[in-house]
Order: C-alpha cells, then sequence, then structure tokens
C-alpha cells in the first residue's frame, strides 16, 4: 500500500507545477527566457481571469519577445 502512496502523492504535487521549456520559444532577444517565465507566470496567478491564463501568459512572454513555436500550445500547470 505504502509502496503506491508515495509515488501517486510525488505525481501529485508535480502536477501543481508551472512548465514550459525555453525550447518550445523563439525569440529572447528583449528578456531572458526563465525571467520572462516567471513574471508571465506570477502575473497570469494574480490578474488572469480565470480559464483565460494560458492565453494571458503566451500574450504576456509575447510581450517580453518570446513567441510560442506552437501556436496551439498548452502550459502545464494553467487552470485551462
Amino acid at each position: 500500500m505504502y509502496r503506491i502512496a508515495i509515488p501517486l502523492a510525488a505525481l501529485a504535487l508535480l502536477a501543481g507545477c508551472k512548465t514550459t521549456d525555453s525550447d518550445e520559444w523563439n525569440g529572447g532577444q528583449t528578456t531572458p527566457f526563465n525571467q520572462a517565465k516567471n513574471s508571465c507566470f506570477d502575473q497570469a496567478d494574480n490578474h488572469a481571469q480565470e480559464g483565460k491564463q494560458t492565453a494571458f501568459f503566451i500574450g504576456c512572454m509575447g510581450a517580453l519577445g518570446w513567441e510560442p513555436k506552437n501556436p496551439n500550445m498548452s502550459i502545464d500547470g494553467l487552470d485551462d
């Protein structure tokens, strides 16, 4: 029983993480990727309407010089 519970708990914690990788984006002439990503995740969490966080995040990244390679991408950890 405990052999299953511990890995499931770890997966639950990881499911709450927000992830995207610089390999999924083009740009970076103005703002370093990690700085842009962290800033946009914070803003999406605090200011975007529920269900619109991914679009907000992509727009924020665009304002900081980053465009997604896949325009239909989803970001793990955002509410939509």
